[in-house]
């Protein structure tokens, strides 16, 4: 037990918040409002032990580590920022379900818009430093690893039901698609700098329904 909670009155407070099953999410979120403000470089045990009014040790208690620490977050705030983006899958999946060619290819069309606008975050390097955070911490980063699985196996399902509609061609690697448009957003950290390369998420979205659908992107109906 670190120095300064060694008292009676600090076991006390520690067990409390132990007792606490609403505890470690409370931690999270603090520490979640810290890494936005601060940036996770500059933040501390010490700095989520005062915002949230606990003791130190209760940290130690939840995380093995000020690295796992800050790699939970933002695991945490990944998913929250995408949270849009699932979203819009979802309706996806349900126009391939329903056999709705217009909503499919619309929510398409938006998903690319808000996967490259995600990728701007914080001048572009958001994303990027969001995501060596929870590479720090290996139990964090293959749980993160499993759940992004989980939404690359649907997309993947997404695209083979279109094929199956007739909307995709069949030829094409539903695979490689997936990770070609996931992979987008983030590549453009490359060009972050670059005054001849800079692209909007609008035109992002154009030129990608151009190239997969053809010249014609409003009237063709293939991939």
């Amino acid at each position: 037990m670190r120095s300064g909670s060694s008292t009676i009155d600090g076991e006390c407070r520690v067990k409390a918040v132990e007792n606490d099953p609403f505890a470690r999410r409370k931690i999270m979120l603090v520490a979640g409002e810290l890494v936005k403000e601060r940036g996770s470089k500059n933040v501390q045990f010490e700095d989520v032990a005062e915002r949230a009014n606990v003791d130190i040790d209760v940290l130690d208690t939840y995380f093995d580590s000020r690295t796992q620490m800050i790699a939970e977050v933002q695991m945490a705030n990944y998913f929250v920022m995408v949270e849009p983006i699932h979203l819009g899958l979802s309706r996806i999946e349900g126009a391939v379900a329903d056999g709705d060619e217009a909503s499919f290819w619309s929510g398409i069309e938006e998903n690319l818009e808000m996967s490259w606008s995600s990728g701007q975050l914080e001048k572009k390097w958001g994303i990027i430093n969001l995501l060596h955070d929870v590479w720090s911490d290996p139990f964090t980063q293959t749980h993160f690893c499993d759940l992004l699985d989980i939404q690359f196996n649907r997309w993947i399902s997404v695209i083979e039901g279109a094929q199956a509609n007739g909307w995709v061609d069949e030829s094409i690697d539903a695979a490689a698609l997936t990770s070609v448009y996931w992979s987008a957003s983030v590549g453009q950290v490359i060009t972050a700098g670059s005054t001849s390369l800079h692209l909007s998420p609008a035109n992002v979205r154009d030129f990608f329904m151009s190239f997969v659908r053809g010249k014609d992107s409003q009237g063709s109906s293939r991939l």
